[in-house]
């Protein structure tokens, strides 16, 4: 076994990745990406991340946005436009991708379907944060710090109510292969109409919180994107949902007053 293997086994099973049933995986790999030779290519690489879990009969969820406002999304052709493990996945067998044409994902992994016939909220009612709840899942990040963020935040403002962001719904035609699937599909995104605000969003204070609070777990943090950390879904949500009732301003980089 490879020393990048080694560190990768080591490393999940001291944060915890492995006793969960669904692995939510966020990656950045500007630093591992040289063990990709090492491994026989990244085809090779890719699959090391993953298929720990896979072995052990867990899924794993990776992001696989395409942000596709207008035209047609294929669930099956439409490419992501993240980075390599997300692209890499979607080329897996028996992989499954939910249907959201903005706001897409894929799993691997023997509940990998609990993702399809998604609903049409990208972050509300029966979006993969919904269906996640008490499922026994967690965030794994690979490589990426957690400051760099977490789409669980939209999640949150859209079931707190947070006021600097609004929903709208896109005509895009969601296809899978020849079938038809729907249209209208919508996200809660930032509003565009307050003067002198754009509500850029930003974790690195939530990230601060969940530290604080003991919830991350964390190997390799004193070398940059070389760290592997893991948190729990359930007291992440639980964790976030009340800090946001006490702050508003949690996942935006201004102090904007709420109403």
């Amino acid at each position: 076994m490879s020393t990048f293997l080694e560190y990768l086994q080591q490393s999940y099973d001291s944060v915890g990745a492995f006793d969960a049933d669904y692995v939510y995986i966020y990656s950045d790999f500007r630093i591992f990406v040289k063990y990709a030779e090492e491994l026989g290519g990244r085809d090779n690489f890719c699959r090391s991340i993953v298929q720990p879990f896979i072995k052990r009969g867990r899924t794993v969820v990776v992001t696989t946005f395409t942000y596709t406002t207008s035209g047609c999304f294929d669930v099956l052709k439409t490419p992501t436009k993240l980075g390599a493990l997300n692209k890499w996945i979607l080329k897996q067998p028996g992989v499954q991708r939910s249907e959201h044409p903005l706001f897409s994902y894929a799993a691997l992994g023997p509940r990998a379907d609990f993702l399809l016939n998604i609903g049409k909220s990208a972050f509300g009612y029966d979006s993969v944060f919904d269906r996640l709840k008490g499922k026994n899942a967690v965030f794994l990040h690979v490589g990426r710090p957690v400051s760099m963020g977490n789409t669980i935040l939209h999640h949150i403002e859209q079931y707190c109510g947070a006021t600097y962001r609004t929903q709208k719904a896109f005509n895009t035609k969601v296809y899978r292969g020849k079938e038809y699937v729907g249209a209208n599909y919508s996200a809660f995104l930032r509003r565009l109409d307050v003067q002198e605000e754009n509500f850029n969003f930003s974790f690195t204070k939530a990230a601060q919180a969940l530290q604080e609070e003991g919830l991350i777990s964390i190997v390799g943090e004193d070398l940059p994107f070389s760290a592997v950390a893991c948190y729990k879904y359930d007291d992440t949500l639980k964790f976030l949902s009340d800090s946001f009732y006490k702050n508003q301003c949690l996942f935006i980089e201004s102090d904007f007053i709420q109403y």
